[in-house]
């Protein structure tokens, strides 16, 4: 290993290490909530200049695809004082929202119910400074570089960005989670090209040149596309807005008002999907029975959703995935007032519809697309001319390996693979990447939504944040076991 045991270089003005390479202790793929979080707690413990390298394109840490928007009209699904994204301190970000006056200055973000519902930017703002003094100090590198290539070097990890920067690593961590969605087969053949057809949230701005009156369809009917909806209202879009979906259901609302949570899901546990279904709807009942909402039961859920997920089967979580993901999805992941109130205006006002169905047919022409829709339940075909169409319909978590240079190259040399329901990566219970042969690597993890395949919930900051702290432990033990003693700076 004494050929990588080259100093940290001098940064240029982008925050490249200059050739022939740099080195560190942790380096961590992706800079969104989840790598800055395992970053911030692995920083501040190893208190040493450099020993963690975060690969991030975007210019801030801690933001990512979700929280990196400029856009006032989309807001966090959750009050700000449930927003805990900093496990010592549960209520930073809404202390911050108050500090900073971003709260007086939203009143928009005020539920009925007085909780407030912030803007995503400004959670994104929020991380950004929790990471500034960490960047300053020099306990954190930012690398403003996708990683293009990942290969095994001695006992340790060889990092390529794909703009030049070469680092070394004793330990790596997998910290990606946004993909692009994947368009229905029938529009992905007969609008590629097209200028009106958006297949990414990447091409979203495109809608900028919306003209007030043209009808749009939205695919997808979840959070993404709601957030669509928002989008396009505040821009001053007053025309049709279409949303087609295979189940058509939507995101149910937030409760108002500090509710408990209700319900006991694991003493016991429940063993089958099945019988999931059947203690949830017991515990809905009875909170009923309590004047609770049926919120309260999934807040519940939410809390004990790991160990859940964990004490089912393999074949009764894919059971699950089949039957049951999507309505679970509508109530875990549930828009926040403003949207809803928004929703239901346009609604009654016939400018918003919700359907499901499939589309069978597409015709293109440089002003309209026209569609073939099969309506469920009956089968009915009805056909709309759109002036544009934009697919929202979350990550393709199916396709993450071939998404990603480095991720094929690990897959080809069979030191990862994915999880058997198609949400990112195989781990263990320590998050450390499976190989092919099921046996785990021991200085390659994997950390947020991606290892949702071995834990089930994770998703939200809270959990993500949890995590993120269990994960710091865990390699700071290992470090100081010895790979500390063998690192120079």
């Amino acid at each position: 290993m004494l050929e990588h045991r080259a100093l940290w270089r001098e940064q240029d003005l982008r925050g490249h290490f200059a050739p022939p390479f740099g080195r560190c202790q942790v380096a961590i793929i992706g800079g969104g909530f989840t790598g800055a979080s395992l970053a911030r707690s692995l920083a501040t413990r190893l208190g040493r200049d450099g020993a963690v390298a975060v690969f991030e394109p975007r210019a801030a840490l801690g933001q990512g695809l979700a929280y990196d928007c400029h856009d006032d009209a989309l807001r966090l699904n959750v009050a700000s004082h449930r927003m805990k994204a900093l496990p010592e301190a549960p209520d930073a970000f809404h202390q911050w929202l108050v500090q900073t006056g971003k709260l007086e200055s939203d009143p928009e973000g005020v539920a009925a119910d007085g909780a407030f519902y912030a803007r995503r930017s400004d959670f994104g703002l929020f991380m950004a400074e929790q990471m500034q003094p960490l960047l300053q100090a020099g306990l954190v590198r930012h690398l403003r570089e996708k990683v293009a290539h990942l290969t095994r070097s001695g006992q340790g990890w060889l990092i390529t960005g794909d703009q030049g920067s070469t680092l070394y690593a004793e330990e790596v961590v997998i910290a990606t989670t946004h993909l692009t969605a994947r368009p229905p087969q029938a529009l992905a053949g007969a609008l590629e090209g097209h200028p009106r057809f958006l297949a990414e949230t990447g091409q979203w701005n495109a809608l900028d040149t919306c003209q007030p009156d043209d009808k749009v369809l939205i695919v997808g009917a979840g959070l993404t596309a709601l957030d669509l909806v928002a989008s396009l209202r505040s821009k001053g879009h007053k025309g049709e807005i279409l949303m087609l979906s295979r189940s058509g259901r939507l995101p149910q609302t937030q409760s108002l008002g500090g509710l408990p949570p209700a319900g006991n899901f694991i003493s016991p546990p429940p063993a089958s999907a099945r019988q999931l279904l059947q203690t949830v709807r017991a515990a809905v009942q009875d909170a009923a029975d309590r004047g609770l909402p049926w919120q309260s039961v999934f807040d519940t859920l939410r809390q004990q959703g790991q160990a859940l997920w964990q004490n089912l089967s393999d074949q009764e979580q894919q059971r699950f995935m089949r039957h049951l993901k999507r309505r679970y999805e509508t109530h875990r992941y549930r828009m926040p007032p403003q949207i809803a109130s928004l929703l239901a205006h346009d609604m009654r006002e016939g400018t918003l519809k919700n359907i499901a169905g499939q589309i069978c047919r597409v015709e293109r022409t440089p002003q309209a697309i026209h569609l073939d829709i099969i309506l469920k339940p009956h089968g009915m075909v009805e056909r709309h001319s759109c002036q544009w169409v934009a697919v929202a319909t979350g990550p393709d978590y199916a396709r993450l390996i071939q998404s990603q240079d480095y991720l094929r190259d690990l897959a080809d040399a069979r030191l990862i693979r994915p999880d058997i329901h198609g949400l990112g990566l195989d781990v263990d219970e320590n998050c450390r990447a499976l190989r092919r042969n099921g046996l785990a690597l021991g200085n390659l993890f994997v950390a947020g939504p991606l290892t949702r395949g071995r834990f089930g919930e994770l998703t939200g900051a809270p959990e993500i944040a949890a995590q993120a702290e269990r994960l710091a432990l865990q390699m700071l033990e290992r470090l100081q076991r010895g790979v500390e003693a063998s690192f120079d700076i």
